[in-house]
């Protein structure tokens, strides 16, 4: 998929023109809003049919977007997804500063409650509209729930809301005929019809990004990490599966000399899976794949450096989003090395031996990814990060110094690859800071 999830959102917002009038009337009528409730109606429709998470800024909730299969009958095993989704959301809050906490809020929302209804107040909440079984959305708040208390950092709700893998067949059977009045009904459960507090032209956070470690990080919390409400799913085998089946996938060790993550950043993740599936590599050697394995090798590295006990007292949970944390304040290249103690791009290099993707690669080889300054004046804040800096000209930078230019320029990393704009308008600007922050659209979560 070369326009990744760029493309995906210029086609919510073509599909939202097609039914402007019956959501027009609402308040909610700016881009980020429309293009919000666009998404939500394509997945209705079942013509995007991957899990997923919704990060508004400033809203008053967060959604999850989850499709449930008919043909997997071990419910625990969806549920790993709905941890999964919120990983990422917590990923989005720290990017787009506005979670900031380290520990739960007081007030707001209880930390922890079993209901599945809708519009109640509580953490977590379902919108079933699909008629998914109830023992399957059980147990997906239960998931959620079952999570520590140090990561309930949101100080609203998060809906999760189940469509039908299969729509018209067998569990989770939406009505078609439904699918606008679905749609408009979850949005305004979530959001509220006028969509209260959330952003118009949000931050381009995921310039800021490291594209293979979210990915990574999200899928290796939910299977060996926050599991302790499964009972029958064995989340470390699943995860040991995953990352076999992805070797395969990826050709990996020694066959894929095109497997060069570089910067982590989505847009480097794109042009590799293009060269690879150009090369005959199968299309399975996905996002979901290239980040769990970049993340096997980061946790085969930390064991490396600081010991057995590493994943305890070092490169914990709490370590990385830190690291998310100062992301957008230093450029997540800077914040990694500020943490650690050493740089992505040893990581890097050390995954291209343990992969043999190129044995004699060195960190100094590996590019950065720079930070995007928020900060700079005029609208819509038309900043891009410079690729052109290698990684020790950035890391000399750490951990203070903003590496950006600002003008009318494009954004390398918030448009299609097959885009040839290069001098875009300030539309087309808010159109890629909506691009880059409506949603992430994960495929393959459940092979």
């Amino acid at each position: 998929m070369s326009a990744s999830l760029h493309g995906a959102f210029f086609l919510s917002l073509a599909l939202f023109s097609s039914f402007s009038n019956s959501f027009v009337s609402a308040a909610c009528t700016h881009e980020y809003g429309q293009a919000t409730y666009g998404d939500i109606y394509q997945k209705f429709q079942g013509l995007e049919a991957s899990g997923g998470s919704t990060y508004a800024k400033g809203a008053r909730a967060n959604g999850l977007h989850i499709y449930i299969d008919p043909t997997v009958t071990e419910i625990e095993e969806t549920a790993k997804v709905s941890v999964h989704e919120y990983v990422h959301l917590l990923q989005q809050g720290y990017l787009n500063e506005e979670l900031v906490l380290d520990t739960a809020p007081t007030g707001g929302v209880p930390l922890s409650d079993s209901s599945s209804s809708v519009g109640n107040g509580l953490r977590f909440q379902a919108i079933n509209y699909c008629d998914v079984a109830e023992a399957t959305v059980t147990k997906h708040l239960e998931a959620l729930n079952a999570m520590p208390d140090d990561v309930k950092l949101f100080d609203h709700p998060t809906f999760v809301i189940f469509y039908s893998q299969t729509p018209g067949e067998g569990t989770g059977n939406c009505d078609a005929a439904q699918t606008e009045t679905f749609a408009r009904d979850a949005f305004n459960a979530i959001y509220g019809e006028d969509c209260p507090g959330m952003e118009s032209t949000p931050m381009i956070w995921e310039a800021n990004e490291n594209h293979v470690v979210a990915e990574g990080e999200a899928e290796f919390l939910a299977t060996n990490v926050y599991t302790s409400s499964y009972t029958s799913f064995n989340g470390k085998a699943y995860w040991e599966q995953k990352i076999a089946d992805g070797k395969t996938d990826c050709k990996l060790p020694g066959n894929n000399p095109n497997f060069y993550v570089h910067s982590g950043s989505s847009q480097d993740v794109d042009d590799m899976k293009d060269k690879m599936q150009n090369a005959g590599v199968s299309p399975a050697c996905s996002n979901n794949a290239i980040g769990e394995l970049m993340y096997a090798s980061f946790v085969n590295y930390c064991l490396e450096k600081e010991g057995t006990n590493a994943l305890d007292d070092y490169c914990t949970p709490e370590a990385l989003r830190r690291v998310w944390k100062a992301a957008p304040t230093q450029g997540f290249d800077c914040a990694f090395f500020n943490q650690y103690g050493w740089t992505w791009g040893e990581v890097v290099a050390k995954m291209y031996a343990e992969y043999q993707v190129d044995t004699s690669a060195v960190a100094t080889t590996v590019p950065s990814l720079c930070l995007y300054d928020q900060t700079c004046s005029g609208e819509p804040k038309p900043c891009r990060r410079l690729p052109s800096y290698t990684h020790d000209e950035a890391l000399a930078k750490c951990p203070f110094e903003v590496i950006a230019s600002c003008g009318d320029i494009s954004l390398s990393s918030a448009s299609s690859s097959s885009s040839s704009r290069s001098s875009p308008t300030n539309a087309a600007m808010i159109s890629a800071a909506v691009a880059a922050s409506v949603s992430f659209f994960f495929a393959f979560f459940l092979n």
